[in-house]
C-alpha cells in the first residue's frame, strides 16, 4: 500500500462530510455500475459535499459536486495538494508520472512536457492524426451495429504511439497494442479497486500477480524505446514527444530527464492519453447517433465549411459523458470544504459528471444541446472534462483535435444511428465508459 493510502485517516463520521451507511462492498458497486445516478442521489441527499466510503479508501472519499467547491479543490493548492492524491493511479503509470507527482516537483516537470504539447505543436500534426483516422475508418464502417469504444481505443493508441514514440514500425507497434491492450483491460484495472492485500502480487494466477506482469510487458518495451531513441543518429531531426523530451538535455541533475523518470512519464502519457481521448470519441458519436437533429444539422454545418457546432457538439459530449470521473487531491491539513469537516491526509475528488449535471449551472442537465457552448462561455470551473489549475491535462489539445477530427471523416463518409438504447456509464479505475462500448450503425451518406 502506498504511503499516500497508509496516511489516510479512519473513517470518523465527526470528521468527514455525510455518507450513506451501506456497506462498502455496495457503495463500491453502485458507483461503479452507475456513477452518475449513484453521485447524484447521493447530492440529492446530503448537499454538494459529502463522503463515499468505497474500496480501495480506508477512509471516506469527500466529494465536491458543485462549481464553489470544485473550484476550490482544483485551485486552492495549500489545502489540497496533488501528487499523492493520485496514488490510485501510481502502480499503473508510476510514481514519476507527472499524474503522479507533488509539489514542487510537479511544475518542473510539467514545464519539460508541455513544449511538445503546445498548439502551434500539435497543430502540425493535425495531417498525421487525419491520416490515421482515415486508414481506420473502413473497420467502422462495417453497416452492422459496431462499438465505438475499442475501434477509437485503437486509433488513439495509434495516434499516441506516432506522436509520442514516432514509432512507424508496424511489428512493433503491433506488440505495443497487444501488451496495452491487455493491461488496460477491465478486469485487469479492476484490481486498482480491490483492497490491498489482493493488489499485490501473490504469485502468477493472483489478481495482483497479472497486473505486475502485465504492467512489466508495457514499460519493458518502453524501455527499449527510450534506449533505442537515446541512441539514434537522427534524433535531433524527429518530432516525436520522446526525441523532443531527450533534446531538452542530459542526464545529469537539472539538465534533462533520466531514464527512470522518462519511463514514469511516458507510461502515463500512454495509459492516460489514449483511453480517456477514445472514451470521448465514442460518447460524442454514440450521443450524436441518439440525435439525429443535431447530427444532421452538424453535418451540414461541415458541408459548409465551419467547425463551429462540431467544436459545441464536443464540448457537449464533454459536459454529458465527460470521460474522467474526478480529478483527486488530499487534504494539507485539518480544514472545511462546503461547510463539513475534512481531516489531513483525506483524499479529495472534484466529480466532473455531478457539476455538469447542476442544473442551476446547465437548464435542462441531462438533455444534449451543443448550442449552449455557442454563446458566452459557461462560468469558471463549471465545465473540467481535463480538470483545471496547476494540474490541468497537459494533453487536452490533442485529445480535442483527434476527437474532432474522427467526428468530422466519419460524418463526411456516414451517418450514425443508434444501434439499441442509448447507453448508461461505467466506471472503469477513473474513466467514464459507455456500458456497450457505445454502440452505434453508421449509414453511408452516399446511399441517403
Amino acid at each position: 500500500m502506498s504511503d499516500a493510502f497508509t496516511r489516510e485517516p479512519p473513517w470518523d463520521p465527526r470528521r468527514f462530510p455525510p455518507a450513506a451507511r451501506a456497506p462498502r462492498t455496495v457503495q463500491t458497486v453502485r458507483l461503479l455500475l452507475d456513477p452518475q445516478g449513484y453521485g447524484r442521489a447521493l447530492r440529492r441527499r446530503f448537499g454538494p459535499v459529502f463522503s463515499l466510503r468505497t474500496y480501495p479508501y480506508r477512509g471516506g472519499l469527500v466529494c465536491a459536486a458543485d462549481v464553489a467547491t470544485n473550484r476550490e479543490v482544483l485551485t486552492d493548492h495549500e489545502r489540497f495538494t496533488g501528487g499523492d492524491a493520485a496514488a490510485l493511479l501510481a502502480p499503473a503509470v508510476g510514481a514519476g508520472s507527472l499524474i503522479c507527482t507533488p509539489p514542487p516537483a510537479h511544475l518542473r516537470h510539467r514545464r519539460l512536457l508541455l513544449p511538445p504539447f503546445h498548439g502551434a505543436r500539435i497543430a502540425c500534426w493535425a495531417e498525421r492524426v487525419g491520416d490515421l483516422v482515415r486508414a481506420r475508418l473502413p473497420a467502422l464502417l462495417t453497416g452492422g451495429g459496431v462499438p465505438v469504444r475499442p475501434w477509437a481505443q485503437r486509433l488513439t493508441l495509434d495516434v499516441v504511439l506516432r506522436v509520442v514514440f514516432g514509432l512507424e514500425d508496424p511489428v512493433r507497434a503491433a506488440a505495443f497494442r497487444r501488451a496495452v491492450d491487455a493491461f488496460v483491460a477491465s478486469d485487469n484495472v479492476a484490481v486498482l479497486f480491490l483492497p490491498a492485500p489482493l493488489r499485490r502480487d501473490l504469485g502468477p494466477l493472483s489478481p495482483g500477480g497479472r497486473f505486475h506482469r502485465l504492467r512489466a510487458s508495457v514499460r519493458e518495451l518502453i524501455r527499449g524505446e527510450i534506449a533505442a531513441r537515446r541512441v539514434a543518429p537522427d534524433r535531433d531531426e524527429r518530432d516525436d514527444v520522446l526525441s523532443l523530451l531527450l533534446g531538452a538535455g542530459g542526464d545529469g541533475p537539472g539538465s534533462g530527464p533520466g531514464d527512470a523518470h522518462l519511463l514514469d512519464e511516458l507510461t502515463g502519457l500512454v495509459l492516460a492519453g489514449y483511453e480517456t481521448t477514445a472514451t470521448t470519441i465514442a460518447w460524442t458519436l454514440h450521443l450524436l447517433a441518439h440525435h439525429p437533429a443535431v447530427r444532421d444539422q452538424l453535418a451540414d454545418d461541415l458541408d459548409a465549411g465551419s467547425d463551429r457546432l462540431l467544436k459545441a457538439v464536443v464540448r457537449e459530449s464533454e459536459r454529458l459523458r465527460p470521460a474522467v470521473h474526478n480529478a483527486m487531491r488530499t487534504a494539507a491539513h485539518d480544514t472545511e470544504l462546503g461547510g463539513h469537516p475534512v481531516p489531513r491526509h483525506a483524499f479529495v475528488a472534484a466529480v466532473f459528471p455531478l457539476t455538469h449535471l447542476d442544473a442551476d449551472l446547465w437548464p435542462e442537465p441531462d438533455a444534449f444541446r451543443p448550442e449552449r457552448h455557442l454563446g458566452a462561455d459557461p462560468a469558471p470551473y463549471a465545465l473540467t472534462p481535463f480538470g483545471g489549475g496547476l494540474r490541468r491535462c497537459i494533453g487536452t489539445a490533442l485529445a480535442r483535435l483527434e476527437t474532432e477530427t474522427v467526428v468530422r471523416e466519419v460524418l463526411a463518409a456516414a451517418l450514425p444511428e443508434p444501434a439499441g438504447p442509448q447507453e448508461s456509464a461505467r466506471l472503469m479505475s477513473v474513466t467514464l465508459v459507455p456500458a456497450r462500448g457505445g454502440r452505434v450503425r453508421l449509414r453511408p451518406r452516399r446511399a441517403a
